[in-house]
């Protein structure tokens, strides 16, 4: 299982971020690979984007806790991805946000992710940077979602 980590200061309240990372209908807004979400029945989710050339359709589970400021996700299928968002109140308007993958694709995916950028991880990093990036461009009104040069 490979793992993945990024972390940046967003100049906005953390309960302003937390309402809007957490919001399923925003995480097109913010995910380099997500073209729709829906929320289904309980803390579940299914969501509809694109991936290293190939459409997807997933469902997994999506928890909020809004008490901790912590998020937690993961799919069902076969790539074994979940991961964790933290929003951390740095005091005023700075906050800190940190997302976490854990995530093994399957071998057709990884070679696609190779082919993007030459390296699987540098492809995969690169996604969570943009994702991070588009959550702090919005929640500072300061532009939106950065697409993946090799998305």
């Amino acid at each position: 299982m490979s793992e993945y980590e990024h972390t940046a200061i967003i100049q906005c309240r953390a309960q302003q971020v937390l309402d809007f990372v957490s919001t399923i209908d925003n995480l097109p807004r913010y995910l380099p690979t997500v073209t729709n979400a829906m929320p289904q029945d309980g803390e579940r989710v299914r969501v509809q984007g694109e991936a290293a050339g190939r459409r997807y359709d997933s469902d997994g589970f999506y928890h909020v806790d809004k008490s901790r400021k912590h998020m937690e996700w993961g799919s069902d299928g076969e790539n074994q991805y979940h991961g964790w968002l933290e929003v951390r109140d740095n005091g005023g308007t700075t906050t800190t946000v940190v997302v976490h993958l854990s995530f093994e694709p399957n071998p057709a995916m990884n070679k696609r992710f190779e082919q993007q950028t030459g390296d699987r991880d540098r492809t995969i990093q690169e996604g969570l940077q943009n994702a991070v990036q588009s959550i702090k461009n919005l929640c500072e009104g300061r532009g939106g979602k950065v697409e993946s040069s090799a998305a």
